[in-house]
């Protein structure tokens, strides 16, 4: 059998973050941002799209550096696994993506960022 894998990466900005579970697991809005020229017009376009990402204290390499240093503004790299769960309610079945970090840098910039 082959081995299948879903993961992303994704490298952008922090906005919030929120400790949960006792301090055992951080999740992080993350604004990444695309550009890109409009072909009718020849203007500039861009689209932030945010995305929240979980850390696991027990899975995420550097978790107690990360959960005493992140702050808002700091720009990071992420990779890790795309999860899928659902669940019922009001009669409805609600479908959810997880975004679960392996691996969570924060990348020096300079002054000029």
């Amino acid at each position: 059998m082959l081995y299948t894998f879903a993961e992303f990466q994704i490298q952008g900005y922090v906005g919030r973050r929120t400790e949960l579970g006792g301090g055992k697991v951080l999740k992080v809005s993350i604004a990444a941002t695309d550009s890109w020229k409009d072909k009718d017009s020849g203007e500039l376009r861009e689209r932030t799209d945010w995305n929240t990402v979980t850390l696991f204290e027990r899975s995420t390499a550097g978790f107690a550096w990360l959960k005493e240093n992140l702050k808002p503004g700091d720009l990071v790299h992420v990779r890790g696994r795309i999860g899928e769960s659902n669940y019922a309610k009001d009669g409805q079945t609600v479908y959810e993506t997880s975004l679960t970090a392996d691996r969570f840098a924060v990348v020096p910039v300079g002054k000029d960022g």
